[in-house]
């Protein structure tokens, strides 16, 4: 067996590359669209076959929250700008961009670039992406990002600008996020089912709960690649068999999710296993408006009652890092675990609490998870045992990630373990989640001075100014405890020994699959 540890890289903030979209800035382009050396190539050889543990829940990028659907839209859509191991964005459909001044962004697409139906694309479908977006109408759960872009002007077929209401520090990382994919400008084209991209790789055929085939773009602008023919992914919902099929050659690429798992494949001949620390983070979500957890005291007993070490031991041994609002994946924007309070275990104080509030009795508290990611069911095992401690009762109930997800949008929940994604700014980790009516604000939490923060460090490109206002951010939302942040996800993969090229990063796994090559 061969194990790779790919060193975690502290992200550099985003706004190391917003001093390059500041007012006035010269035009930025000309890098390589892979950000990375690439052998060209003429020949694309190869199928490579990944087993999914599930199914997407939903195609359209502009409506998907699911990591499930991420993988499977990653390498058929494409964004204006993309982001290098480093968190440095360079080109991808836009070949350069221009800021005359802080609310004004000029975007210059690329020549020769067509959508996989054959139509060219143009600046009418990035303004059409967006507007879609921005319309109410289509509840896109990535609304709060897109706010700050008061319109979009197509100047002429290759330039679109946008026009914001104010500066607006995370523009870029909001653009090279996959919501923010570019789709066809094409009404009779239902994204719900199926996907026309300008990516590396084609949508051949679709069956829901069986398999998504995928071919390589014979009209894809970056040369050389893709390098691989073909991408099968193949719905395998049970992780040992999954393993299976990696030492059979059945596929060629599978995640795990369980410790036991990876200890097992990191033995096995014949089979290669990759790590690597995201910007993702486990947590114990809160329903704020329901009794009790209504109540900040409560939820600040929880939190007290929690031992987020010993269950970091427990679910992965010890994987991973200790992580409060911000991961500290993306370096110094996060305040260390042991400066944010409520953070590190007090059962005592914990106790405390319950009887101000009222619970001297204890409680019974519901944790929703889904049994389709082992490590929640896990961490809510743990959570149980810990929090007995205390005199709350946890009773797990275990749902299917389809109604999980649906509960979740509804907000039909008491509690929740699941993980969230940061990306590569931290307003993507804390604007939509905990400002008030944020699109993602499952907590339904609300609170006047975290808004405030949040709209101070949202609207500005000093990056010393940014960092400072999180930091305070940070300490409020762990105050206010919507939510316990108990660690950072280590992503773990199982690959052939035939299988080439594959470097996933802290914020993305599936760019990399482009560069990829079967031996």
């Amino acid at each position: 067996m061969e194990r790779a540890n790919l060193d975690r890289r502290d992200l550099l903030r985003l706004l190391g590359a917003s001093a390059g979209i500041a007012a006035g800035s010269a035009v930025i382009g000309g890098r390589t669209a892979a950000g990375q050396d690439a052998t060209p190539t003429t020949e694309r050889a190869g199928n490579l076959l990944i087993g999914k543990a599930q199914e997407a829940v939903g195609l359209d990028p502009a409506l998907v929250t699911a990591a499930s659907s991420f993988q499977i839209i990653a390498p058929v859509y494409e964004q204006l700008v993309a982001f290098d191991a480093e968190n440095q964005p360079y080109p991808e459909l836009a070949a350069e961009w221009e800021s005359p001044d802080d609310t004004t962004f000029i975007f210059h697409l690329r020549e020769g670039v067509t959508f996989h139906d054959g139509r060219p694309l143009t600046a009418a479908d990035v303004k059409y992406s967006f507007d879609r977006i921005l319309d109410p109408d289509l509840a896109s759960p990535w609304l709060t990002q897109f706010e700050p872009i008061e319109s979009i002007e197509v100047i002429d077929d290759r330039t679109v600008q946008l026009n914001l209401s104010q500066p607006y520090g995370p523009l870029l990382a909001t653009l090279g996020a996959n919501y923010a994919a570019i789709v066809p400008a094409d009404e009779a084209i239902d994204l719900a089912t199926t996907m026309v991209g300008t990516g590396p790789f084609a949508l051949d055929t679709y069956t829901q709960d069986v398999e998504t085939a995928l071919h390589a773009n014979p009209e894809y602008w970056d040369d050389g690649l893709p390098r691989l023919a073909e991408l099968t992914y193949r719905i395998m919902p049970d992780e040992a068999s999954r393993l299976a099929a990696i030492r059979t050659g059945e596929i060629n690429l599978t995640s795990l999710a369980n410790p036991t798992a990876v200890s097992l494949a990191s033995r096995e001949e014949g089979v290669q296993v990759v790590s690597q620390e995201t910007t993702d983070y486990y947590l114990l979500g809160f329903n704020t408006q329901l009794a009790p957890l209504d109540d900040v005291r409560v939820r600040q007993a929880i939190s007290l009652a929690v031992d987020r070490q010993a269950l970091r031991d427990a679910v992965f041994f010890g994987e991973g890092s200790m992580t409060g609002p911000i991961v500290p994946t993306l370096g110094d924007w996060a305040v260390p675990v042991d400066q944010l309070p409520f953070a590190t275990a007090d059962p005592a104080r914990a106790m405390e609490l319950l009887t101000e509030a009222g619970l001297e009795s204890g409680f019974e508290l519901s944790i929703m998870a889904s049994p389709l990611y082992p490590e929640f069911i896990s961490i809510a095992l743990v959570l149980q045992s810990q929090l007995q401690a205390a005199g709350i009762t946890v009773v797990l109930d275990q749902v299917e990630w389809g109604t999980f997800i649906e509960r979740w949008l509804d907000r039909n929940f008491t509690s929740f373990v699941s993980f969230n994604g940061s990306g590569n700014d931290p307003d993507r980790a804390l604007y939509p989640a905990f400002y008030t009516g944020g699109s993602v604000n499952a907590f339904q939490f609300s609170d006047p001075e975290v808004d405030r923060l949040l709209d101070e460090a949202r609207f500005t490109f000093d990056v010393e100014q940014r960092r400072e206002v999180y930091h305070q951010i940070e300490e409020l939302v762990a105050e206010a405890a919507p939510a316990l942040f108990l660690s950072t996800r280590m992503a773990y993969f199982a690959l052939g020994t035939n299988v080439q090229g594959f470097a996933p990063t802290p914020v993305d796994t599936w760019d990399t699959l482009k560069r990829m090559t079967l031996a």
